[in-house]
């Protein structure tokens, strides 16, 4: 299981930036974890007027933990 995050930055001040954390649905594998960061990512500004997506990660979570 992975946890995907996605930083995303104010436009406007770039030091202004949120941790965006998938509650979509479990991701099993890195592949996974992977297309969602960039599923995310793509969306940033869709949702999020004035903000950008600047990176992401795919963090493996410990047995038996959800998020």
């Amino acid at each position: 299981m992975y946890e995907v995050l996605v930083l995303a930055c104010l436009l406007t001040d770039p030091q202004h930036c949120i941790e965006l954390e998938n509650t979509r649905h479990p991701i099993s594998t890195y592949k996974q974890c992977e297309n969602r960061a960039m599923e995310m990512g793509t969306a940033v500004n869709d949702y999020m007027i004035g903000w950008k997506a600047v990176s992401w990660k795919c963090n493996p979570l410990k047995k038996g933990r959800l998020t």
